[in-house]
C-alpha cells in the first residue's frame, strides 16, 4: 500500500491583480516506503507548490491526500501537526531552515519521536541520528554556522528522520549544493530510502540526480503530470516531447546537452495557460488536435502514463520516431516543425 497518495490535486493561488493563478492542476501520483519518487520539471511548473499541498503547507482547491491510507485533506490546523508526523519535509536551502541561534542537537531533539524521554537518552538518540547521516555526534553541540552547506543539509535530514516518518518530502534538496556534496547527499538518501524502507519523494530540477536515486519518475509541466514510470523506462524511451526535450538537455562529457531548436520559448503564464496541451506552443510535433483539446494522463504500457495525442506503437518508442512515423501515414501535417 502507498504510504502518500495524492489523488487529482489542484492548488490555485489568488494574485495581488485578482487574477486566478493554477499551480498545480489534476496532479496524482503515489509513494511507497523503501521507494523514491522523483518530480522533476522547469523552475515555475509547480512541483514545490504540490510539495507544499502534500505535507499541508498549502490548502488543495480541489482534490484528496492520503497519507498511511488516512484521508488528510481536511484536516483542521490544530488536528494535522499530530496526524502528518511521520511525514516530513526538508526544505532546499539548509542556510535558512536551521536556526543559526540554535545548536544542531537542540533542532534535532526537538522533533525526536520520544520527546519525553530523559536528557540522556535524547542526547545518545540525537548523536544517532546525526552519524546515521555521516556526521559524528560531537556536532550536536555546534552551531549551524560552523558547517558547510552539504553538511547543513545532513543535518536538516536528521532532523527530519527524528520523527521517526515513514515518508519524506525533499524539496529540491540538492539545489544549492556544489556537484561534490550533491552527490554525497543523494547516495545518503538512497541509503535510507532502502535501510529503513523510508519513502522519499524527491522533487528536482535536475535530472541527472533523479536518474540516479529514483525508482519512479513523475514529469511535470505548466501545472500537469505529462509523463510518469519506472526512472530507466521513462530514462530510456520518454514518450511525452517534453521529457525527451529534458532528456536532450542534460549536459554530457562531450560538452553536448542544450536544448533542441525545436523547443524554443519560455513556459508561458500558469494565469493564461495555453488551449489544448499546454505544451502545444513549443512542441516540435504538434498537429492540429493538440491546440484544440488537452490530453489526459493515460496508461500507456506496462507502468507508464503519457498525456500526449502522439500515437502510442505496441512498444515505448520516443515521441521524434513516432512523429516521424506519423508524419508518414498522414496523421502529422508534414510541414516545418510539424505544426498545424
Amino acid at each position: 500500500m502507498s504510504v502518500l497518495e495524492l489523488e487529482e490535486i489542484d492548488v490555485t493561488y489568488e494574485r495581488r491583480d485578482r487574477v486566478s493563478l493554477k499551480a498545480v492542476v489534476g496532479a496524482s501520483l503515489a509513494v511507497e516506503r523503501g521507494q523514491i519518487v522523483g518530480l522533476v520539471g522547469e523552475s515555475g511548473c509547480g512541483k514545490s507548490s504540490l510539495a507544499r499541498a502534500a505535507v499541508g503547507l498549502v490548502a488543495p482547491t480541489a482534490g484528496r491526500v492520503r497519507f498511511e491510507g488516512h484521508d488528510v485533506t481536511a484536516l483542521s490546523r490544530r488536528a494535522r501537526p499530530r496526524a502528518l508526523t511521520r511525514l516530513q519535509l526538508v526544505f532546499q536551502n539548509p542556510y535558512s531552515s536551521l536556526n543559526p541561534r540554535r545548536r544542531v542537537g537542540d533542532q534535532i531533539a526537538d522533533g525526536l519521536a520520544d520527546g519525553d524521554a530523559r536528557r540522556a537518552v535524547r542526547s545518545r538518540r540525537v548523536g544517532d541520528l546525526l552519524e546515521r547521516v555521516g556526521l559524528s555526534a560531537a556536532a550536536a553541540k555546534r552551531f549551524p554556522s560552523q558547517f558547510s552547506g552539504g553538511q547543513r543539509q545532513r543535518i536538516a535530514i536528521a532532523r527530519a528522520l527524528a520523527a521517526d516518518p515513514s515518508l519524506i518530502v525533499l524539496d529540491e534538496p540538492l539545489a544549492s549544493l556544489d556537484a561534490s556534496a550533491q552527490a554525497q547527499v543523494a547516495n545518503l538518501l538512497v541509503e535510507l530510502s532502502r535501510s529503513l524502507e523510508l519513502g522519499l519523494l524527491l522533487i528536482s530540477h535536475d535530472l541527472a540526480i533523479v536518474r540516479h536515486t529514483a525508482d519512479v519518475v513523475s514529469v511535470m509541466y505548466l501545472g500537469r503530470i505529462v509523463e510518469t514510470g519506472p526512472t530507466r523506462e521513462v530514462w530510456s524511451a520518454p514518450l511525452h516531447p517534453y521529457t525527451e526535450a529534458l532528456i536532450a538537455a542534460v549536459p554530457r562529457p562531450d560538452g553536448s546537452g542544450t536544448l533542441p531548436d525545436a523547443l524554443p520559448g519560455e513556459v508561458p503564464d500558469p494565469a493564461r495557460p495555453p488551449s489544448g496541451c499546454r505544451f502545444h506552443p513549443r512542441c516540435p510535433h504538434r498537429f492540429s488536435r493538440c491546440p484544440a483539446e488537452e490530453p489526459v494522463l493515460e496508461r500507456a504500457f506496462t507502468a507508464r502514463a503519457v498525456a500526449c495525442w502522439l500515437p502510442r506503437d505496441a512498444v515505448p518508442t520516443p515521441p521524434s520516431q513516432r512523429a516521424a512515423t506519423a508524419r508518414q501515414e498522414g496523421f502529422v501535417p508534414t510541414h516545418k516543425g510539424g505544426t498545424a
